[in-house]
């Protein structure tokens, strides 16, 4: 599957997808923030988030995280979503080079994860989240807050890879077990 390069103006950036279950070596020090696609079942749980609209959650990466406490912590933040243990999964990342400004030409690097929810808790008071929404992956590009060709190929793609978490013959009485 190719990626395209496609210039996002909210971040006055271009940005690509890098697949691969490691990060590249030149993400070391130029870490960002990171994005999940979830899964619950067969839907995509998008986040509403105030500014923007519905997205998979994504966030900064704070002081001390490693990327998938950071993407953990996001999820649960925007969403109130539980993870199915071990169905956290790296998928590749971003990168955002941005065009002018102080950091022109240094890209950043956003990992991208799969996971798959076992159960929804209230979302956090103090959330940007204005609430959750379970989407059929068909029906997110007329949803999500922004779409262009990187963003379909990239859906595709983290459709493709959750196949890898939750294979297709899977009960639902299997997802709620603890």
């Amino acid at each position: 599957m190719s990626f395209p390069t496609v210039y996002w103006p909210a971040w006055d950036s271009d940005a690509t997808f890098f697949p691969g279950e490691e990060l590249p070596s030149a993400s070391e020090g130029r870490l960002w923030a990171v994005l999940t696609f979830v899964f619950y079942g067969a839907k995509i749980v998008l986040a509403d988030i105030a500014d923007r609209g519905y997205c998979i959650p994504s966030g900064k990466i704070e002081a001390g995280e490693t990327v998938a406490e950071a993407a953990e912590r996001e999820i649960f933040e925007e969403t109130g979503v539980r993870l199915r243990e071990n169905r956290l999964r790296l998928i590749g990342c971003y990168l955002l080079t941005p065009r002018s400004g102080a950091k022109a030409g240094e890209g950043r690097y956003c990992p991208v994860f799969v996971a798959e929810a076992v159960g929804f808790e209230p979302i956090p008071e103090g959330s940007e989240s204005r609430g959750v929404f379970l989407a059929q992956i068909e029906d997110v590009a007329d949803l999500y807050f922004f779409w262009d060709d990187l963003m379909a190929a990239v859906f595709e793609y983290a459709g493709e890879e959750h196949q890898y978490l939750m294979p297709s013959g899977v009960t639902m009485a299997s997802l709620t077990a603890e």
